[in-house]
């Protein structure tokens, strides 16, 4: 009889319990807008979609995509670019692979870029364009600062400013600060270098203090994107 038992709540537990496991999904990072034709995980995604931890986003030649970030952060990935969603906590980090992105930071949670090694961080609202081409980093700050950090050195880029640098792993693979590699040359330019990321800004998008609503708008590649 107590054999029985065991049996029968053993079935029960397996009967409510796996319906729940196989309905858990992960939590949303972002909403996807796509103009033009871009994949998630090597799928072509629709216009709208929605993009999960651990996703791959790659954009297709004359694309551009908007993400919107759950803490109110936006990215905007333009063509021939790839970037890996990460999520910890309340922490999102874009980790781009090749081409470029814009981070319209609201400076609430600042969504930070991993790029060639070396990691981009917002110190709060703002605007900032970076691209990676081989060895080749661009970090541009069209509003507010940020902080490039490597294994070697830390680097503010401030408003109005551009870094360009060339980054280089560490001898024996992995750098000592968290995997991150080391800057070989490092300048500071100023002003904006146009067409840093292949997509133009609007004029209204930098001159507000805490843009919203930002949005990819054009018919054909390089698109824009304008703030209204």
């Amino acid at each position: 009889m107590r054999v029985k038992a065991v049996l029968v709540i053993f079935l029960c537990v397996a009967l409510v319990c796996a319906p729940v496991v196989s309905a858990a999904t992960p939590d949303a990072v972002a909403k996807m807008s796509t103009k033009g034709t871009a994949e998630v995980n090597g799928t072509v995604t629709p216009a709208e979609a929605t993009v999960f931890h651990g996703d791959r986003i790659t954009t297709r030649a004359k694309t551009a995509a908007a993400l919107a970030l759950s803490g109110g952060d936006q990215v905007f990935l333009p063509e021939q670019s790839a970037a890996l969603v990460r999520q910890a906590g309340a922490q999102v980090e874009m980790s781009l692979e090749r081409g470029g992105l814009v981070v319209v930071s609201r400076g609430v949670q600042p969504v930070t870029v991993l790029a060639g090694g070396v990691r981009i961080v917002p110190s709060g609202a703002g605007i900032f364009e970076i691209a990676i081409k081989g060895a080749s980093l661009k970090v541009a700050a069209r509003k507010g600062a940020a902080r490039v950090v490597a294994s070697d050195r830390t680097v503010e880029v401030t408003e109005g400013n551009t870094l360009d640098a060339t980054v280089v792993p560490p001898q024996g693979g992995a750098g000592a600060a968290g995997g991150l590699t080391a800057l070989q040359t490092v300048a500071i330019v100023g002003g904006i270098v146009a067409g840093v990321v292949g997509l133009t800004l609007g004029v209204v998008a930098f001159k507000r203090a805490n843009p919203t609503d930002c949005r990819v708008t054009g018919t054909t590649s390089p698109f824009t994107i304008t703030c209204p």
